[in-house]
């Protein structure tokens, strides 16, 4: 029998409780008693004894209310930490202040028992390290809230240790939580930032946007690679993740490798390992493995990734990749080895250009202005005249750059509001005033030299400027001394 009494403050009514209990016989297997109320629990009796003794405690002065329980609630609380301790994805061991193991979830029994005298789970923390000064390391880890590496039966792992206090705020010993090397370090890969659930959250209006998202819901569910085609800052990653989170493999590892910020050393290190730690091949074999600008990694690790992704006997990762240009141009031009190619250019998401879907460009205004002034606490506006300029513009960077422009533009704003002359843009130009009285053939000029010498910024190579616009190198050339770019640069 279980009962919650509901009590006046009177003293000694929790004695009257349990000498009712002891004239009925009724042992008693546990009380709780806190302000207002008392929990009992019994042995099993009779329904009429439970109905004779809840009508007599009714009768006890100071009692207002007596009903059944089906759990007493320090017992359900008991059975919700250890349940809790149970599900931590790694093992945890509580320790009294003598260094004695009190508590040990079910993943510290598999990882230390095994290694125990007589296959049974370590008495006290002594038996769990075997390095000396073991001890200086437990406390520098509870007093820096830090973990620290450490030898274990068990191997070497990382532990961090949190003290726990009694009721009287007196030190009464610690929980252990013990972190495997590999699992941080697969952990570290996972992608970090704003999180997409699905693609219902990219903010988009155009139609051209709308059917990439389309196809990218259909792609999603193909267990093949995928290839994202697009420029810079056109949402190529978030596009890849969105893909991951619809895909079966949403619930495993996304990991993100930049080929091009990335030196060829430590990529390879990165993908495939050093010194007999896994690499990211090895950590992540059921989740997905997007590469960003494929393009600019090294031939050598191309091929390690080739023969690894050969291998019938390695488990599959599914690859993303993206790329500024088709892989095939990529591959004509020498940057991808064609077996590469063709294990990789299966699927295709290509992403069109701002300039190409200036529909979006309002939409992600206020969508960036919102996220900006949540980010910075402020409530800074956006003037008529700055919102035409930004429509205005042809976005070489796309909705990145479109981004990084507010932002600039926030910290220089006064009174709160954006104004024209508080955007940086370069090569932007007041259609209304900078192209004032002039020919149709004057006008075209201008525009082509501001976007040639926003590119040339980028790309001071005419060879690999005439390469990014897909026109000659002799016409390139030739626009550079017509504008004098060089002179500027």
């Amino acid at each position: 029998m279980k009962l919650a009494i509901t009590t006046e403050n009177k003293l000694g009514i929790t004695d009257d409780v349990l000498s009712l209990l002891r004239q009925h016989q009724a042992d008693l297997i546990k009380v709780e008693v806190e302000d207002g109320k008392i929990y009992l629990h019994t042995q099993e009796l009779a329904k009429s004894t439970q109905g004779t003794i809840a009508s007599l405690l009714m009768k006890i002065p100071g009692i207002k209310w007596v009903n059944q329980i089906d759990v007493l609630p320090g017992v359900e609380t008991q059975n919700m930490l250890a349940s809790l301790m149970q599900v931590m994805p790694d093992p945890v061991i509580g320790v009294n202040n003598k260094g004695q193991v009190a508590y040990a979830n079910d993943k510290a029994k598999k990882l230390f028992a095994p290694h125990a005298e007589g296959q049974k789970m370590p008495l006290s923390m002594k038996q769990i390290f075997v390095t000396e000064g073991w001890q200086d390391k437990v406390n520098a880890a509870a007093n820096s809230h830090l973990p620290v590496n450490i030898q274990t039966i068990a191997g070497t792992l990382l532990l961090e240790v949190q003290g726990t206090q009694d009721t009287n705020g007196q030190m009464s010993g610690a929980m252990l939580l013990f972190r495997d090397h590999d699992k941080i370090r697969a952990s570290s890969f996972v992608m970090q930032g704003e999180q997409i659930d699905g693609l219902e959250k990219l903010v988009y209006q155009s139609a051209a946007f709308d059917a990439v998202l389309q196809k990218a819901k259909t792609l999603a569910h193909v267990d093949a690679p995928l290839n994202i085609v697009g420029e810079t800052g056109t949402g190529k990653t978030l596009l890849a993740h969105a893909c991951h989170s619809l895909s079966p493999r949403q619930h495993e590892l996304f990991t993100v490798i930049d080929c091009q910020a990335m030196k060829s050393e430590d990529m390879e290190s990165l993908l495939f390992g050093v010194n007999q730690q896994p690499g990211v091949l090895a950590l992540n074999q059921s989740g997905t493995l997007f590469l960003s600008h494929i393009e600019f990694m090294d031939h050598h690790i191309q091929q390690k990734l080739l023969d690894h992704l050969q291998q019938p006997a390695n488990p599959c990762v599914r690859v993303m990749v993206s790329s500024a240009q088709k892989l095939s141009h990529h591959q004509q031009a020498g940057k991808l080895l064609p077996e590469l190619v063709l294990k990789l250019d299966v699927l295709r998401l290509d992403v069109p250009p701002l300039r190409e879907r200036p529909e979006d460009i309002e939409p992600l205004l206020q969508h960036f202005l919102h996220q900006l002034n949540q980010q910075y606490g402020q409530e800074v506006g956006l003037s008529l005249d700055a919102a035409a300029k930004l429509k205005r513009y042809y976005w070489p960077g796309n909705a990145s750059q479109l981004r990084h422009a507010l932002y600039k533009a926030m910290m220089l704003a006064k009174d709160g509001t954006i104004q024209s002359s508080d955007l940086d843009l370069e090569g932007a130009m007041s259609l209304e005033a900078d192209l004032e009285g002039m020919t149709l053939g004057e006008a075209v000029s201008e525009f082509e030299k501001h976007f040639l010498q926003h590119w040339y910024q980028k790309f001071p190579s005419t060879r690999k400027l005439a390469r990014q616009l897909g026109v000659s190198h002799t016409t390139i050339a030739q626009k550079i001394n017509k504008y004098k770019l060089n002179d500027s640069n």
